[in-house]
């Protein structure tokens, strides 16, 4: 076996595990609303996004289990049995007993001067923002699938443009073959369309290509990967956007889970600052106890209960050190917000001006193909009366598929640009 050949097949061997944890599903047809639920059905970090949720949740209910008693049982046992010297002058005993002891011990909290209410405050805005994080993680999902397929879309008509202009290469390349095999036209024209043609199927190559990674990369956004061959299918169209910036900006302000997760988090860590300085004072709490104990077999009970009073004097300056670091906290929390609202604006105004501009692009676009259709139009008809070059019609040719790929371009970046600015405004879909 070769050195190659052994590579290859420890390479697959090694692959083998991992590409079978690969989920795939069986599809069809898909459209965008299918392909968005297939990613928010499979995609895995909204299952760390959950985790993350389930996480802070279970953190909120430890927080408030301080409201609440603790109860301890406890039992011990002990076996004895020797020679006991109880005084010089008695003489020693063997002796053998048992000793059992059990009980039910409870403390509740009375007042600890907010130090429980504060955390469980900071908890709950922890869970709140996680919750926010998971929205966040959901819009992520959508725009990425959405961006995706329209991508996915827009090189697949890429790639037809480009399979119409090889179309028309091969027939421009007969033409002047068929002219210059009657003397109606030189060979330069023969080789200028040969020249074309091979430019049109290095495009051509360079699309199909392309596809195929348009393809890659949305099953990546869906986190699925399809068992065999499917079509895709989507009306687009462009409109004009119906609000103003300065209200798409206000719509992100009071929507976006990025900017109302730091603005709860940085309640949160308000919220534990204040209860690290809470450290510095009293708790009251009740305590009681149920014991039974005694020797060999026969128990005997008693109970206790009472109050206690704890007052930190002094720590070794942890609570002050504590306290200090929940305070940076706080203040980093606060710029987190601050940080998060101009990201925000940012991605808000760049999107509205992106789709605007796709929209003002796509309607020039449009007047584009339709003057290059009828330049080639008119190329053709000059060459057919001989008129005209061959470079003319090559050049038309070029110039119509190069119109018609960037109205393609201006169609799917207004449509993918539209997706992100409803992200980026904190729109639900």
């Amino acid at each position: 076996m070769s050195r190659m050949t052994l590579t290859a097949a420890l390479l697959a061997a090694a692959l083998t595990p991992a590409l079978s944890q690969i989920e795939t599903v069986r599809i069809d047809s898909l459209t965008l609303d299918r392909a968005v639920a297939l990613g928010l059905e499979h995609h895995q970090s909204l299952r760390a996004a959950e985790a993350n949720v389930a996480s802070a949740s279970a953190a909120k209910r430890q927080a408030l289990s301080s409201y609440y008693p603790a109860i301890n049982f406890s039992a011990t046992g002990s076996h004895t049995e020797g020679v006991f010297v109880f005084n010089p002058s008695i003489p020693s005993r063997y002796q053998i007993y048992s000793n059992y002891s059990t009980g039910l011990a409870g403390q509740q909290t009375i007042y600890d001067f907010g130090k429980t209410s504060e955390r469980v405050g900071a908890n709950t805005s922890f869970e709140e923002a996680s919750e926010e994080d998971f929205r966040s993680a959901h819009d992520n999902v959508v725009v990425n699938v959405q961006v995706a397929f329209f991508t996915y879309l827009q090189n697949l008509e890429v790639a037809t443009v480009n399979e119409e202009a090889v179309q028309q290469a091969q027939a421009h390349l007969a033409a002047a073959k068929a002219y210059y095999s009657v003397g109606r036209r030189p060979l330069l024209d023969v080789a200028s369309a040969e020249v074309n043609l091979a430019n049109a199927n290095v495009a051509l190559i360079r699309a199909r290509n392309q596809v195929r990674v348009a393809k890659l990369q949305l099953e990546n956004a869906m986190g699925v990967h399809p068992a065999g061959p499917y079509s895709v299918k989507a009306d687009m169209h462009v409109q004009p956007l119906e609000f103003s910036l300065d209200s798409a900006r206000v719509a992100a302000l009071r929507s976006r889970s990025d900017v109302l997760s730091a603005r709860l988090r940085a309640e949160g860590f308000s919220n534990l600052a204040t209860a690290a300085w809470d450290q510095h004072l009293p708790t009251i709490s009740a305590n009681g106890t149920w014991n039974w104990s005694g020797f060999d077999v026969r128990l005997y009970g008693r109970w206790t209960a009472g109050l206690s009073f704890t007052l930190p004097i002094f720590q070794g300056f942890g609570i002050q050190a504590a306290a200090q670091q929940a305070e940076a906290a706080a203040e980093a929390g606060q710029a987190t917000v601050q940080l998060t609202i101009e990201n925000a604006l940012l991605d808000v105004e760049q999107n509205y001006l992106a789709v605007q501009e796709a929209g003002d692009r796509y309607t020039a676009s449009t007047k584009l193909v339709d003057q290059a259709d009828e330049s080639l139009r008119l190329a053709e008809q000059q060459y057919k009366a001989g008129v005209g070059t061959s470079l003319d019609v090559t050049d038309a040719e070029v110039n119509r598929a190069n119109a018609r790929i960037t109205r393609i371009q201006a169609l799917y970046d207004y449509n993918s640009s539209v997706a992100r600015l409803v992200k980026a405004m904190g729109v639900r879909m």
